[in-house]
């Protein structure tokens, strides 16, 4: 039996997070024993784990321990965390972000050792200050690993790019999308109402640069001089809240947008309505994407996003689509092939047989 360590910061709210959820719930391969390693207790979503994983939660370092360059980090910190960390076969770090969860990983002494990848590295380098110095710092711990997961093949050809250096093996592997949780919880009783006479948009996402609320909002307000009967609904939270809540007001978008905030239970609020629209500046791979599809969304993407979700069409001109967009009926997918693909490419990113391949899909 193969013994598979994973290391994240938490369960918080979160793509990664959701992520690594979907797939500690639905990848069952009784020759593998999985080992959870966390940073933080909290787990917003409220998922029970599998009762045959175990979770072990390790302290974690300083704040300033990110602006220490990995070396240094892992000169200080190894002797903290090695007495914690036991041996593996497998050792992944799923978060990517942290230089705690890679040093973890490295200690493992695992042959194979995982990176997983869940953003787009060379967008976030242009345009997120913040990232670009933790990169600064952290960069070197790619060395340590000899595999690469990409959520999309938009994240794993420009992180390849960027790290052209480093020897190791590149996969793209995409999220598990848990198609029988999103169908039942879509089905819990909500007390929030919509205008049916209204073609009804929904965009889910934190309130951040990256996913773009700002231009969604401006293109909601080019939209509705074209038309008036169209309401967009914004699930989640984030840095940008007051900004965007500044925007709509000066705007006079109140009547056609309505901020949620953070729904533990997105999916009530998506089955209610017609359409969903992600404006993101850029994406790792955009499960909700996805999630909308499962519950039969009409979806509404920018050309640009395209390289980061297979088989979903952007559109050059996103308002053009919502001023024909009308209600229609909507049909449950379930995404089976999808997600058969993605545990199967799992089964074979575990194997030892990987040598000579370059790429998984």
């Amino acid at each position: 039996m193969k013994k598979i360590a994973i290391f994240s910061d938490n369960l918080n709210v979160g793509g990664i997070q959701k992520s690594l959820i979907n797939l500690l719930n639905n990848y069952k391969n009784k020759n593998c024993k999985i080992d959870l390693y966390l940073f933080e207790k909290s787990n917003f979503f409220e998922q029970k784990i599998p009762k045959n994983i175990k979770i072990i939660y390790l302290p974690k370092p300083m704040f300033l321990s990110k602006f220490l360059y990995f070396n240094v980090f892992k000169l200080l910190f190894t002797t903290k965390y090695q007495k914690y960390i036991k041996k593996y076969d497998i050792a992944i770090d799923f978060d990517s972000y942290q230089n705690y969860t890679s040093l973890c990983t490295i200690l493992t002494g695992a042959s194979t050792k995982i990176m997983w990848i869940h953003n787009d590295v060379s967008e976030k380098l242009k345009g997120e200050i913040k990232y670009k110095v933790l990169h600064h710092f952290f960069k070197r711990k790619y060395y340590y690993f000899n595999r690469f997961v990409g959520v999309s093949s938009g994240v794993i050809e420009p992180f390849q790019r960027i790290n052209k250096n480093i020897k190791g093996q590149f996969f793209v592997i995409p999220n598990l999308i848990d198609t029988e949780e999103i169908i039942e919880k879509s089905k819990f009783p909500l007390d929030f109402s919509i205008d049916n006479n209204k073609y009804n948009l929904v965009s889910v996402g934190r309130l951040c640069y990256q996913k773009g609320f700002d231009i969604l909002i401006y293109k909601m307000n080019e939209l509705i001089k074209y038309r008036k009967d169209i309401h967009l609904y914004i699930i989640g939270d984030g840095p940008e809240r007051n900004n965007l809540n500044n925007i709509v007001k000066k705007n006079n978008l109140s009547d056609f947008i309505t901020f949620l905030g953070n729904q533990k239970n997105p999916f009530n609020y998506m089955s209610k309505m017609d359409g969903f629209i992600l404006m993101s500046r850029y994406e790792g791979q955009g499960m909700v994407i996805l999630e909308a599809k499962t519950l039969g969304l009409e979806l509404f993407i920018p050309k640009h996003l395209e390289k980061y979700v297979d088989d979903v069409d952007g559109y050059d001109d996103i308002i053009e689509p919502l001023q024909k967009a009308i209600k229609k009926n909507k049909k449950i997918n379930t995404l089976n092939n999808y997600n058969k693909t993605i545990l199967e490419n799992i089964d074979k990113l575990f194997s030892s047989w990987l040598e000579n391949l370059k790429w998984l899909k």
